[in-house]
């Protein structure tokens, strides 16, 4: 399989489904079962379907086609969720590929702007060298900007930044950024990965309806723990009394498609009593799905290993992986360009989607712990939003083409 024919889909779908099954227990999905998937969709997903070109390219510029290679793989991986929800006594089908891509957008009202993001926070722009996506969601992110960019700008004025960013190289800028806690990739740094700490596994015996503790927010987090939810498991969503969900700021009808029918419990983290509270709950879970920096949790006497020690399955989903760059923030847009998930149009990168890594990770993470749920092992999984992002563009920016 190593020099897959790009242009075959069945193989295209086998190489990522195997890619993706090897960071399961051995064994857990039969070749005939990766077989079978892979055949599913015997063609190319076809270009353009509206809610999805929509969110591709500024409103004065529509493609022609568009390389949907990283959807097809994509789509491969909701068959996998398919199946492995049928195996643990879920329903067997569930939301298609491309609609968990776009289901958000029109919710919040959001399109493509090109070089701009959906949701308008997040900007490609061309260093000295190489371009980068600079993402500015927080008031934190927009008052950072002056020390960033060692220049009186303001955060919102995005002309000045856009010349002043031009005269920098793109290492410098993302170190900078790193040493702010601002969410900024270079494009195209990320390689392609996925997989798990080695820690002792143990084998434990999960009940039909395993308890599953929610610490993410957001989209990618919540998405997964809705996937763990509807194939049976009890989801507890853990939210803090200064820092809520911030999906409850937005569309309603988005929070509660992510959230509804799980236990809210609202804790003020910096309560003696709210934090033993959260340890005991902890303690008591099969399965744990967090977005927090390690040394976050640590300082709340929380230890991933110790959980996966006595027989958790923890899940921590990142913006660039908890071990390789564990104090970098990240968030969908900036993630996904970082991978290379962004069309290539000419000379021009635009966005492909909204925060397109987040449904993205959210997915992949639920099939990595929904299978070791099934092979009821123990394991701490560390899923980046870009080294995520990076395993459907495989490293390649999709090439698209105008009228």
């Amino acid at each position: 399989m190593e020099s897959v024919n790009l242009n075959d889909p069945f193989l295209v779908a086998k190489k990522h489904l195997l890619e993706l099954t090897r960071r399961l227990p051995s064994g857990t999905v039969p070749i005939q079962v990766i077989d079978d998937l892979s055949s599913a969709y015997p063609n190319w997903p076809i270009w353009p379907d509206v809610a999805l070109a929509d969110l591709v390219g500024p409103p004065n510029r529509r493609l022609k086609e568009l390389d949907l290679r990283w959807l097809h793989r994509f789509r491969a991986t909701t068959g996998l969720l398919g199946w492995l929800s049928a195996q643990l006594g879920g329903p067997i089908g569930g939301p298609s590929a491309l609609s968990l891509i776009v289901e958000r957008a029109p919710l919040f009202g959001y399109r493509g702007w090109g070089a701009i993001s959906a949701g308008g926070s997040c900007r490609i722009l061309q260093t000295a060298d190489t371009p980068i996506a600079v993402n500015l969601p927080r008031i934190d992110d927009q008052v950072s900007v002056a020390a960033w960019l060692d220049a009186s700008v303001e955060g919102t004025d995005w002309t000045s930044i856009e010349k002043t960013v031009q005269q920098m190289s793109s290492g410098e800028l993302l170190h900078r950024a790193k040493l702010l806690g601002m969410p900024l990739a270079v494009v195209g740094e990320t390689k392609p990965s996925l997989g798990s700490k080695e820690l002792p596994r143990r084998e434990v015996d999960f009940s039909r309806s395993p308890v599953v503790v929610d610490l993410s927010s957001m989209w990618a987090g919540p998405l997964c723990s809705w996937y763990l939810m509807r194939s049976g498991a009890k989801v507890i969503k853990i939210e803090s009394v200064l820092r809520p969900d911030g999906t409850r700021k937005g569309s309603s009808a988005f929070h509660r498609r992510l959230n509804q029918g799980k236990e809210v419990v609202t804790l003020d983290f910096a309560d003696t009593k709210d934090i033993e509270q959260l340890r005991n709950i902890i303690r008591g879970a099969d399965i744990v799905i967090e977005g927090s920096r390690p040394r976050a949790l640590e300082q709340l006497g929380i230890a991933a290993e110790e959980e996966v020690a006595r027989g958790a399955i923890w899940c921590s989903i990142t913006g660039y992986g908890r071990d390789s760059d564990p104090q970098r923030v990240g968030f969908g847009d900036d993630a996904a360009a970082g991978a290379n998930l962004v069309a290539e149009v000419g000379n021009s990168l635009w966005f492909i989607g909204d925060a397109i890594a987040d449904p993205i990770t959210g997915a992949t993470a639920a099939v990595l712990v929904m299978g070791h749920w099934l092979d009821h092992l123990s394991g701490l999984l560390d899923v980046g939003l870009s080294p995520t992002a990076a395993l459907y563009s495989q490293g390649v920016p999709p090439l698209g083409r105008t009228f």
